[in-house]
């Protein structure tokens, strides 16, 4: 007959990398971070835009490769070397467009991003984030004490 308040060993996700637990957010190696649920003022999830370096490097990669195309007749090594190089580049930036996110909000512009690989991923991340917060605004069972009572001196002393 406990109270159903979610203690620091309850454990909502992890991956080997962020452990949700009952009063933290726990970030592994290489970020080692923490943060506390309390201090969270909202989560928000989603996909990456494309942004306008993004396109330009894709642009970039293009022209590269029609250069390496154009001179593999003349000069096979400067075209195969160009063409992979184009191959490289296109394949890094398509690869950065459509990472998954999750937006930790904290009420103001710190704000902290989470990466992650599928949105599958992501979408569970923040599903366990609102449970384990839920969880920490749960009032206690009836008939629990929501705090211990107060510890006043015996008899009050007071000097006017």
């Amino acid at each position: 007959m406990g109270s159903n308040l979610p203690n620091s060993a309850t454990v909502y996700f992890d991956d080997g990398t962020i452990t949700v637990s009952g009063k933290m957010i726990t970030l592994g190696s290489p970020h080692n971070q923490t943060y506390n649920l309390a201090t969270i003022v909202g989560v928000a999830h989603g996909r990456e835009k494309t942004s306008l370096g993004q396109i330009l490097w894709i642009v970039i990669g293009v022209i590269v490769g029609l250069l390496g195309l154009v001179n593999l007749q003349p000069n096979p090594v400067f075209g195969w070397t160009f063409s992979l190089l184009s191959c490289a580049i296109l394949w890094k930036t398509i690869a950065g467009t459509s990472r998954s996110y999750v937006e930790l909000k904290f009420g103001g512009l710190n704000n902290q991003m989470l990466f992650m690989r599928k949105m599958e991923q992501a979408e569970h991340l923040v599903a366990s984030i609102n449970m384990a917060i839920q969880d920490m605004h749960t009032p206690p069972e009836p008939g629990q004490p929501v705090q211990s009572a107060p510890i006043f001196p015996s008899p009050v002393f007071s000097r006017n």
